[in-house]
């Protein structure tokens, strides 16, 4: 069970540590020096997540899981990032 949920928590990080590493993120735009350090990180973050996955889960399911779950992240934070940096710009 702890292991699943650290495989939860990976799939959070990792796709966010990956977004923080694109030149064009709004989540922390001018506070992220280090773009590559977060790109590893980030990448091996998501490859922990999977075998933590693969612990817990058969290899399809695992495989499955990880690719839906980093996907949902992905699509997810950016636009929420924007709409929050947005409502703070009009406030």
């Amino acid at each position: 069970m702890i292991l699943a949920w650290l495989a939860a928590l990976a799939l959070l990080v990792g796709p966010i540590a990956l977004y923080l590493a694109s030149p064009h993120q709004v989540l922390l735009p001018g506070h992220v020096r280090r773009r590559r350090a977060w790109a590893w990180g980030g990448a091996a973050t998501l490859v922990l997540a999977l075998a933590l996955l693969l612990a817990v889960q058969g290899p399809a399911t695992a495989v499955f899981t990880w690719m839906t779950a980093a996907m949902l992240v992905w699509s997810i934070v950016p636009v929420a990032a924007r709409w929050w940096r947005f409502r703070r710009e009009t406030l």
